[in-house]
């Protein structure tokens, strides 16, 4: 008996080294999708504490989403994910790779002539920056809580757009599916050899009306759908149509401006920093405080704080300091082109800071 007893003790023990995946997820899980205009920028920040950004935006977004990193007190990247090689989706990374240590590059592999292209190379080598060109299937060693795994990549594209890097996220129950550029072909592709049921969906190219069919929709069934753009350009009806009828809450970068999904892999939430409240998803719990914290006196540090900083797509002119803080919690500098003397009532040189 003492013997039979031994091996029990030492098998419940044993089991004691193999935690249940099942309720691994204890940490959170930040995903951030940054408003940079017309272009897709996407901070990963993981449970474990690694930091992923997929995309920069266009070259116009790029001190932005710097300033956006600095304030989320990131120092280093793990990896920086170039999706594919058009504009809006790399020009603001060749700022990014200046500011920061990059640990390794990711790019689908497919060349071209840009100078955009060319610029982001030269400073890759410049930096040696480990890069790689991953395969579909791949999966991203990112984090050890969390899959990423690529769902289509193809350097052997037509064009840099079809040679879209595309990422599915999962968190133990909660998952994204980033879409990049993918067009309807690619969608459907997809769609015939993988799962692609995701809780969050990054629509592709920015809402457009050759992305997002119906079919592919229907077999994602995200509660939430995020659409990066600028208000110039918006997202076809006809995709915010197929969107609703899923049962998904839509989310604009050009509306909300810096979208936060937070989840522990159960439960999620979705925050946003501006503009309009941000709709609650069906099974999440909703929090709409701005991304940045309110300070007494902002500190001109260089970071979302410092009143310089400008919201891509944001106006340029407020009645009043409740409208303005919308966009700039913190309020704004008088260099900052929605500065307006009547907001600056103690004549500072700083409007509508609280």
């Amino acid at each position: 008996m003492k013997k039979v007893a031994s091996l029990v003790i030492a098998f419940v023990l044993l089991i004691g080294f193999f935690p249940n995946r099942s309720n691994a997820a204890t940490s959170e899980l930040k995903v951030h999708f940054i408003n940079v205009g017309q272009g897709d920028s996407i901070l990963i920040q993981s449970p474990d504490g690694k930091n992923m950004l997929i995309d920069g935006g266009p070259k116009s977004a790029g001190k932005y989403v710097v300033e956006f990193l600095k304030d989320k007190k990131i120092k280093k990247l793990d990896y920086v994910v170039a999706t594919n090689n058009q504009e809006d989706h790399i020009g603001g990374l060749v700022d990014v790779l200046k500011a920061f240590t990059v640990s390794t590059f990711i790019e689908s592999g497919y060349t071209d002539n840009s100078k955009v292209y060319a610029d982001l190379n030269s400073i890759v080598k410049e930096k040696k920056i480990k890069v790689s060109v991953p395969k579909e299937l791949d999966k991203l060693p990112f984090d050890s809580n969390m899959i990423i795994r690529v769902l289509h990549v193809n350097q052997n594209a037509s064009n840099g757009a079809d040679a879209s890097i595309v990422l599915k996220l999962t968190y133990n129950k909660v998952s994204f599916l980033l879409m990049s550029d993918a067009n309807i072909a690619i969608e459907d592709q997809i769609r015939s050899k993988y799962d692609v049921a995701a809780t969050v969906l990054k629509n592709g190219q920015h809402g457009s009306n050759a992305s997002s069919s119906a079919a592919f929709i229907s077999n994602v069934k995200p509660q939430a759908a995020i659409l990066s753009y600028d208000k110039k350009d918006p997202p076809h009806a006809a995709v915010e149509a197929r969107l609703k009828n899923v049962g998904a809450k839509t989310y604009k970068t050009a509306d909300h401006c810096n979208i936060t999904v937070t989840t522990d892999g159960v439960k999620h939430s979705i925050s946003s920093s501006c503009g309009k409240t941000a709709d609650k998803p069906a099974t999440a719990k909703q929090t709409t405080k701005p991304t940045s914290k309110v300070r007494s006196k902002p500190k001109q540090n260089g970071n979302l704080s410092s009143g310089t900083y400008v919201i891509p797509g944001a106006p340029t002119s407020f009645k009043n300091c409740t409208e303005l803080r919308k966009y700039y919690p913190h309020g704004v500098k008088s260099s900052h082109p929605a500065y307006a003397s009547k907001h600056d009532r103690d004549k500072d040189g700083w409007a509508c800071e609280k």
